[in-house]
């Protein structure tokens, strides 16, 4: 297996892989072990979005949320939750978000993550990530969002984020409003923090990201797609979003 990143190690056993924190390892690796029990001794409620499965798991005072890897398309008829491969999707999605995070990226901070080896080169595969209190994606916060101030405020902290994921040298493989977090931040009068989740396939190009133009040209199809009519999402939303990306200083 390759060099784990700064803080993670390996746990294996016959067959099952593990790439956890060093530091939450007493708790993590048996909270994504349980998946296969069933969660035996944990409480488990579904989150929305992606293509479902996601889980918010707890047990006493530990809590994570949980994704299992599931296919979309055509090839989820045909194989659901099951990959092939020798670098397994988990483990490199773990690789570069914890990069990007240690460049200082807004992104998710990663707690694990799991292979489960159904024959040699063939696997089920999660992820377990923190799980913040009172966030909202950025589609859920569009549909109930307030007036324009507040709507401006928050546009504006998404642009300046995706230009700071951007200057890290991240390029989101799937950005779309179901992939940014808005957080309480610890001051109620301050905007929301926001945080980038899901880089499965991301590739780390090098440390500033070349192509920003298709990421936000990806924003916006799902924007439209999610808000066809522009009702919840308008045109000057998103410029405004786009705007506040342009004009936020290099990092």
């Amino acid at each position: 297996m390759a060099v784990p990143p700064s803080g993670f190690e390996w746990v294996r056993d016959a067959s099952t892989t593990l790439l956890v924190r060093s530091d939450l390892r007493s708790w993590v690796a048996p909270l994504l072990r349980a998946a296969d029990a069933g969660w035996a001794g944990y409480t488990i409620r579904a989150l929305t979005g992606g293509r479902g499965g996601t889980l918010l798991v707890c047990r006493d005072e530990h809590t994570a949320v949980v994704r299992p890897y599931r296919r979309g398309g055509v090839a989820a008829r045909l194989w659901h939750d099951v990959y092939f491969g020798w670098a397994p999707r988990p483990f490199r999605e773990l690789c570069a978000t914890e990069a990007l995070r240690q460049r200082g990226a807004p992104v998710v901070e990663v707690y694990g993550a799991m292979v489960h080896w159904l024959a040699p080169g063939c696997y089920r595969g999660s992820l377990a990530t923190r799980y913040v209190a009172g966030a909202r994606t950025a589609w859920e916060w569009a549909r109930s969002a307030g007036g324009a101030p507040e709507r401006v405020v928050v546009l504006r902290r998404i642009g300046r984020a995706a230009r700071r994921l951007h200057d890290s040298g991240g390029c989101h493989p799937d950005l779309n409003l179901n992939n940014i977090l808005l957080c309480p931040p610890a001051d109620a009068a301050l905007a929301p923090d926001v945080v980038f989740i899901d880089f499965d396939r991301a590739r780390l190009p090098g440390r500033f990201c070349r192509v920003p133009r298709t990421d936000l040209a990806r924003l916006r199809r799902s924007a439209r797609k999610l808000d066809p009519d522009g009702h919840r999402v308008t045109a000057a939303d998103l410029d405004c979003l786009e705007a506040a990306y342009w004009q936020a200083p290099a990092t």
